[in-house]
């Protein structure tokens, strides 16, 4: 019988450093939460009670320890650090999801100017604040965009396109590397 062996998708891409950014990959327990039809109330409060956690709104995340959560798109939130515990299923579905994405940590002085050059979000500091997250485009894929920190975010794309987004990244680190003569 065949043997399977899971592997990260990155490869030997990852860590990575091109002048003041460096980015990572983060092995996490990724979940999706969808409430039943007239459970978001329901499905918050037992969010709250498991997690410690606020169900996140739209564009936030919440933060507590390790365990992140943070909206999705119209009714659901991806909980990354933690398994939520099967009794949320009562008011929400949740789904493992966590084999389907690949998420990396960006970090450095210059992460927005990198990731400037990748998504038209606005992320300036004061329009792209510590605790926003959001769901947009990163060059030609669909990706989710969380500010951590000043210099510290993570990004979210589907795994079959981490390939992809480590060459898009690294031609963004050499390009501003390079205006700041680093590379």
């Amino acid at each position: 019988m065949v043997e399977l062996y899971e592997t990260s998708p990155v490869g030997a891409g990852l860590p990575l450093e091109i002048g003041t950014v460096s980015v990572r990959e983060v092995q996490t327990p990724l979940h999706l939460l969808a409430p039943y039809r007239g459970q978001a109330v329901q499905a918050a409060a037992a969010f709250n009670t498991q997690m410690g956690l606020e169900w996140p709104g739209p564009n936030e995340l919440k933060r507590k320890g390790g365990v992140y959560a943070l909206w999705f798109d119209h009714a659901h939130i991806a909980v990354m650090g933690a398994t939520p515990s099967t009794r949320l299923a009562r008011h929400a579905a949740v789904t493992d999801v966590g084999n389907g994405w690949t998420v990396l940590e960006l970090n450095g002085a210059e992460v927005r100017d990198v990731l400037a050059r990748l998504t038209p979000l606005d992320l300036r500091v004061k329009q792209f604040k510590i605790g926003m997250s959001q769901r947009s485009s990163l060059m030609h894929m669909q990706a989710v965009t969380s500010c951590l920190g000043k210099s510290r975010f993570r990004v979210m794309v589907f795994r079959s396109m981490t390939q992809t987004l480590l060459h898009d990244l690294t031609t963004a680190m050499e390009s501003v590397a390079a205006r700041a003569h680093l590379v």
